[in-house]
């Protein structure tokens, strides 16, 4: 076996039905009395519980998010996070509310508390991310880790199918493209294996039950193993790819993630026998199936399959503007299993922009 490190990062989970009542507790537990509650508009009625068992200690309460976290916002938060003198930060709600959280805490140095209520699982990283100028740029810092994540399966019940969806593909990307990203190793691919299994076994279930409190549950599972198996590893060719989508043209980030995903695994699978047996066994398919078999799995949950239905930025993506995506996602990209260049990319973003159900050799032969 190859050598290999494992960073295991110091996150507390709490989990399980109600566990949300705990948050108070928590933050009384991290001895914090200055709290900054941030929360998206989906999230209010559980802030609502939040701000009450927070009371005095709760000194800035903000409503105010927005996908991909522009740098504007994120600057008038922590003004306001400045002038009230946090020493805490809880957040409430989806992707955008924990990265705003995240943001706040890279420039005050604040420890998080978070409460998802959707399953894009960037609660378990160590990443942030800030846009401006049409660019997406991340980074890392130990910073914005939360230090407490609560997780309440019911708080996902009034999730709409088309965020529970796209949410979970969202987790579902972290989790297989952990299995060749820079740093996997033997426990990576455990937790990113157990990930999609857990993901791929009961979103079909939440779909068609959306009252299923076990299967929301499962499903947090696998979002948080998801993430857990993202922040020990790094963000590749699909993440790039992504990241570029939302910060040129504004797109919602879950949307490309179960657009994009199936065509990067059909492009890369060629060159990652051993890990697309893992994926393939965990997926339940053949081995050679595993990009079209999360293709089936979107199809089956409602969520976007085409880059060419997805609008952002007041308009629809055109395919005139996939050279311009692949040129700057070819920039960002410094490793990857197969060679990969503006025209691999721009055959990618093809392949996804029409939506056809990916094999894995239409891929390798245009790639080519």
């Amino acid at each position: 076996m190859d050598p290999f490190v494992f960073n295991q990062l110091a996150s507390r989970m709490v989990f399980g039905a109600g566990a949300v009542r705990q948050v108070g507790v928590e933050c009384a537990g991290l001895g914090v009395t200055r709290v900054m509650l941030v929360h998206d508009a989906s999230a209010t009625a559980p802030a609502d519980d939040i701000a009450v068992q927070l009371g005095p200690t709760m000194v800035l309460r903000w409503h105010e998010v927005a996908q991909h976290v522009p740098v504007a916002l994120a600057d008038r938060a922590r003004d306001a996070a400045t002038a009230a003198g946090i020493d805490a930060v809880v957040c409430v709600g989806g992707g955008s509310s924990t990265g705003l959280a995240k943001a706040i805490a890279l420039s005050h140095r604040v420890p998080i508390i978070a409460v998802p209520t959707t399953y894009a699982g960037s609660e378990q990283t160590t990443i942030y991310g800030l846009t401006g100028g049409r660019h997406k740029q991340t980074g890392r810092d130990a910073a914005v880790l939360p230090r407490v994540v609560v997780y309440d399966p019911e708080l996902t019940v009034g999730l709409p199918p088309t965020v529970t969806g796209p949410s979970s593909f969202n987790a579902l990307a972290h989790s297989v493209e952990a299995l060749w990203a820079p740093g996997c190793n033997p426990v990576t691919t455990a937790i990113a294996l157990e990930g999609v299994r857990a993901i791929h076994a009961s979103l079909p279930t939440v779909m068609a039950h959306p009252s299923d409190v076990d299967a929301r549950g499962r499903l947090l599972v696998g979002a948080a193993l998801s993430g857990m198996a993202l922040g020990a590893t790094s963000a590749g060719l699909h993440h790039k790819i992504c990241h570029v989508l939302g910060g040129m043209f504004d797109l919602v980030h879950a949307d490309a993630h179960s657009v994009v995903l199936p065509h990067v695994l059909a492009f890369n699978a060629p060159a990652l026998p051993a890990e697309m047996a893992g994926l393939a066994a965990a997926l339940g398919v053949p081995v050679g199936e595993e990009a079209a078999a999360l293709w089936d799995l979107a199809v089956a949950s409602e969520v976007p399959t085409r880059l060419a239905d997805l609008a952002g930025s007041g308009r629809s993506l055109q395919r005139d503007d996939l050279r311009a995506v692949a040129e700057a996602a070819a920039g960002e990209v410094t490793t990857n299993p197969r060679p990969v260049d503006t025209a691999a990319i721009l055959g990618v973003l093809e392949r996804a922009f029409d939506g056809h159900r990916p094999t894995v050799t239409t891929a390798a032969r245009s790639a080519s």
